[in-house]
C-alpha cells in the first residue's frame, strides 16, 4: 500500500475520531444523568409508569382485538380496490400511473405485515391478563383472544394473497403463492435484476435500522433492570436478536464473497 493511501486512511480516522469522542462523552453524561435520576426516583417513577402502561394495555386489548382486524382490513381493501380501479383505467403506457398502483399495493402489504405483529402482541397481552388472574371469566377470555388471533391471521393472509395475486396479474413473470413455505425465495427468483437490487438495498437499510433499534432496546433493558427490576431476560433476548442479525448478515456476506471470488 502506498504512503499516500496510508496518509489518507489516517486522515479519515483522525477526522472521524473527534466526532466519536464527542458522542462518547455526551452519551456517558446522558447515561449518568439518567442513571442518577433512575436511582433517586426509582420506586415512584417505576410504579407510576408500570401501572399506567399495564392498565392501558389491558384496557386496550379487548377493544383492539375486535377493531384492529376490521379497521386494518378496511384500509387494505381501500388500497387494493383503488389499485384495481387505476389498473383497469391504465392505458398501458403511463409508467408513472403503474408506479402509483404498485406503491398502493406496497403500502397494503406493509400494513398487513404490521397488523400480523400487532395481533400477536395483543394475543400475548391477553394471556398475561389471564395468567396473572386479572380477569374473572378465564374460559371466555381464552376463547375470545384465541379466536381473535385466528380471525386476524386469516384476514391478513387472505388480504396478502389477494395483493400478491394482483401483482402477479400485473407482472405475469412473477411466481409463488403466499401459502408456500418458501414463498419469499420463489418470489425473489422471479424478480428481475433491478427489482432484486431494490430488495437488497431495502434489506441492508433494514439491517442498519435493526442495529440501531437493538442498541436503543439494549439501553432500555439495562435501565429497566435497575428501575423496574426487569432482570436479565429482556437484555438477553435483545442481545440474542442482535447477535443473530449480525451473524446472519456476516455469514451471507462471506458466502457471497466466496462465490464471487471463485467466479473470477
Amino acid at each position: 500500500m502506498s504512503s499516500e493511501k496510508l496518509h489518507e486512511i489516517k486522515k479519515e480516522d483522525k477526522k472521524a475520531i473527534k466526532k466519536f469522542i464527542v458522542i462518547l462523552i455526551l452519551s456517558a453524561l446522558a447515561g449518568g444523568v439518567v442513571g442518577y435520576c433512575s436511582v433517586m426516583f426509582k420506586e415512584k417513577v417505576a410504579r407510576i409508569i408500570s401501572e399506567s402502561l399495564l392498565k392501558f394495555l389491558l384496557g386496550l386489548t379487548p377493544i383492539a382485538n375486535l377493531i384492529l382486524p376490521i379497521s386494518g382490513l378496511f384500509f387494505i381493501l381501500y388500497l387494493y380496490q383503488k389499485s384495481r380501479r387505476l389498473y383497469q383505467e391504465w392505458d398501458g403506457e403511463d409508467e408513472e400511473e403503474m408506479a402509483q398502483i404498485e406503491l398502493y399495493l406496497a403500502y397494503a402489504l406493509w400494513l398487513s405485515s404490521i397488523l400480523t405483529i400487532v395481533s400477536f402482541f395483543l394475543f400475548a397481552v391477553g394471556f398475561y391478563n389471564i395468567i396473572y388472574g386479572l380477569d374473572d371469566d378465564i374460559l371466555f377470555r381464552v376463547i375470545f383472544i384465541t379466536g381473535a388471533l385466528i380471525v386476524s391471521i386469516v384476514i391478513i393472509t387472505i388480504s396478502h394473497q389477494k395483493i400478491v395475486n394482483f401483482l402477479k396479474e400485473i407482472n405475469p413473470e412473477k411466481k409463488g403463492s403466499v401459502f408456500e413455505a418458501k414463498f419469499a425465495k420463489t418470489w425473489e427468483k422471479s424478480c428481475d435484476e433491478a427489482e432484486k437490487l431494490s430488495i437488497y438495498k431495502a434489506a441492508y437499510k433494514a439491517y442498519q435500522t435493526v442495529n440501531r433499534t437493538c442498541s436503543i432496546l439494549w439501553l432500555m433493558c439495562v435501565l429497566g433492570a435497575m428501575v423496574w427490576d426487569f432482570g436479565l431476560l429482556p437484555v438477553t433476548l435483545v442481545s440474542v436478536i442482535w447477535i443473530v442479525q449480525i451473524s446472519s448478515y456476516c455469514k451471507e456476506s462471506i458466502r457471497l464473497s466466496s462465490i464471487s471470488n471463485k467466479n473470477y
